[in-house]
């Protein structure tokens, strides 16, 4: 949903072609991370067969087919955007990494190896914060949708990082 949320939001403004829409992903970082560039033209290709966009061929594009596509929003499309955005908005739905189901299993590793991979794990979330905020810059200069959003991921990994730092004192102490 959230996916088809961002594409439609970035077509709110005016009408673009896949390879500019998949720019304006990579260009937020972190915020649209998990949208890769053939996840893109398949949304988009998908949100045109439900009349969410309407689809321009223009020519004078390289490549093979010499001609680019520009996507433009429809009606249909504004009204997606606008449930979708409340939809997501309004409802929390517990990302699942797979970290839950290995934890009901750490217990069948030797205690000082899960402790070495807990810890390691913990450097990698810290150096992946460290690099996120930079990413991000001084939140305080960034305009309010966008340092909500920087606020919720940094907060997001902030709380990994307490469960961590809950977690290796109770494997160091407390028998499996």
């Amino acid at each position: 949903m959230h996916k088809q949320l961002m594409l439609l939001g970035f077509l709110l403004e005016s009408p673009r072609h896949g390879y500019e829409l998949h720019q304006m992903v990579t260009a937020h970082g972190e915020l649209y991370a998990d949208l890769k560039k053939a996840n893109v033209y398949y949304l988009l290709d998908r949100l045109a067969k439900d009349g969410h966009l309407k689809i321009k061929a223009e020519d004078g594009a390289r490549g093979r087919r010499g001609e680019r596509l520009i996507y433009a929003i429809t009606a249909k499309g504004r009204r997606r955007f606008e449930q979708l955005l409340r939809d997501v908005l309004g409802t929390f739905e517990p990302a699942h990494t797979g970290l839950e189901v290995a934890v009901v299993f750490v217990n069948r590793l030797p205690r000082d190896e899960a402790l070495a991979i807990l810890e390691r794990r913990r450097d990698a979330v810290i150096a992946r914060r460290a690099r996120i905020a930079r990413e991000f810059g001084d939140l305080a200069a960034r305009r309010l949708p966008g340092r909500l959003a920087a606020e919720h991921i940094l907060g997001a990994i902030d709380a990994e990082l307490a469960w961590i730092d809950r977690a290796l004192p109770r494997l160091r102490s407390e028998p499996g």
